[in-house]
């Protein structure tokens, strides 16, 4: 008992002298704190740690604003997204209660970087290592736009992170290389005008749960043995917020994407609905379950050919040069692949009851096929209605046609030996043009998809093809 109640206070006061210490940062400059707050140990400590030393000053002293940011990438798990969201609302209201000056901020990426509208709408393959074109638009540049509009309007930010030397070498060194000299703030890897502050450098893992689990509930009222124990459900780590290229991919950690297929599998939501079925949590294996079944369903056939298109994004034929010669790789998912993984999301939304796609992406998905694909149909409201039996109301924006009427046209096609996805390409821009009376930009669009290697057959006789990724 005496060693424990010794431990108690050997605790208590490291952690009293950290409080202090994060108050002598703070009190040093102007410069406004952003915390990084993935609902995960690491970023739960630091939260934890700086409301503390906040609360502890006199009021007339809390004169700089704290913004605490969390990322959501739209994609979150469902459970995780519900407990980040809830713990931004209890900092909120116990800022408020308490007259701090901290604001928290659920940060999402724009719809038209969305994951969905990349994938399904822009026909982006789905991601993996060597074509990982997810986390900047999801997670980097939704935060790097918060920080400096910051930047904007105050000239320089801290940023508060919960990255810990002890994680990793690679960590450590990357730590050390951007300290300045003699100081205990590190410029930013990426960011002009942005310095980094890490009060929890020096922890361990068993530091950081031994501070959680003697602080519980924390601060804000949170209950950090839920926290420990969507750990040990998941068995796996949390993915920071990403403000560099440097992190690795999130694909493995329990605060990473459902949807995220850089790893080989997600054991994380694995570990989740293998704890569920424990404990007969259907409803949680229910949410689960058919998000895991479509994410190996898109790791799986994510490079079969018959999904994938010869060309890149501007038409040119992706080839690549091999010991074995020229191959031709895979470019975007073609046209059919779209749909069949919109149809599966869609399925998946309806069995699980949680919003896996909002309405405006499926608007800009439209527009994507309109425009990219020369779509002559409502393509997005028919798969909607197919899963749903029901009209989604969105505008195809041009002359829609029948199937019957495109049935004749690919039979035009075929006798005339010409590529119907041009044809649809070529009326889609002359229905955009239509009734206008300078048309010079409809020729123009004309040429440059007639410039694309539609009609030149010849280029890929006789090419092998390889597995290599383009968008």
């Amino acid at each position: 008992m005496a060693n424990n109640v010794f431990l108690e206070e050997k605790i208590e006061k490291t952690i009293e002298e950290r409080y202090q210490f994060i108050q002598d940062i703070y009190l040093y400059d102007d410069k406004p704190w952003v915390i990084g707050y993935s609902g995960g140990k690491d970023s739960t400590v630091i939260t934890d740690l700086i409301l503390q030393a906040l609360i502890r000053l006199p009021e007339e002293k809390r004169h700089k604003h704290i913004f605490v940011i969390s990322s959501d990438t739209m994609v979150e798990n469902p459970m995780i997204e519900t407990y980040v969201h809830d713990n931004i609302r209890k900092i909120e209201e116990f800022a408020k209660k308490n007259k701090l000056p901290v604001s928290s901020h659920i940060i999402k990426p724009a719809t038209e970087d969305s994951f969905w509208v990349n994938l399904i709408g822009k026909g982006y393959p789905a991601p993996q290592q060597s074509f990982r074109w997810c986390t900047d638009r999801l997670k980097i540049k939704p935060a790097n736009t918060f920080i400096k509009a910051q930047v904007d309007k105050y000239g320089e930010v801290i940023m508060v992170l919960g990255v810990r030397s002890n994680e990793s070498h690679s960590r450590s060194i990357v730590m050390e290389k951007h300290r300045i000299e003699g100081k205990v703030l590190r410029k930013h890897t990426t960011l002009a005008n942005a310095l980094v502050f890490a009060p929890i450098e020096d922890f361990s893992t068993d530091d950081v749960w031994k501070y959680l689990m003697t602080k519980n509930p924390n601060t804000w009222g949170s209950d950090n043995e839920f926290l420990m124990g969507l750990y040990q459900d998941s068995q796996d780590g949390e993915c920071p917020l990403m403000v560099d290229k440097e992190k690795p991919s999130c694909g493995n950690s329990r605060f990473g994407c459902w949807a995220c297929t850089v790893v080989q599998e997600d054991k994380s939501l694995k570990g989740f609905i293998k704890t569920a079925h424990k404990k007969k949590d259907w409803e949680t294996v229910k949410k689960l379950q058919p998000l895991a079944d479509l994410r190996n369903w898109l790791k799986d056939n994510r490079n079969k050919e018959e999904y994938r298109e010869t060309k890149r994004q501007d038409g040119s034929i992706y080839k690549v040069e091999t010991n074995e010669g020229q191959k031709i790789g895979l470019g975007s998912y073609k046209f059919t692949a779209r749909k069949i993984i919109l149809e599966k999301l869609l399925e998946a939304q309806k069995e699980t009851g949680v919003v896996l796609i909002s309405k405006e992406e499926l608007e800009l998905i439209q527009d994507e096929w309109n425009n990219r694909l020369g779509d002559l149909t409502n393509s997005v409201n028919e798969i909607y209605f197919r899963v749903y039996e029901e009209n989604l109301f969105i505008s195809n924006q041009i002359m829609e046609y029948t199937h019957n009427e495109l049935d004749i046209l690919e039979g035009f096609c075929e006798e005339e030996d010409v590529s119907i996805e041009l044809l649809k390409r070529l009326i889609r821009v002359e229905h955009k043009y239509y009734g206008m009376q300078y048309k010079n930009h409809l020729y123009q669009d004309f040429d440059s998809i007639l410039q694309e290697d539609w009609l030149h057959k010849d280029e890929i006789s006789g090419i092998k093809f390889g597995d290599a990724d383009d968008n």
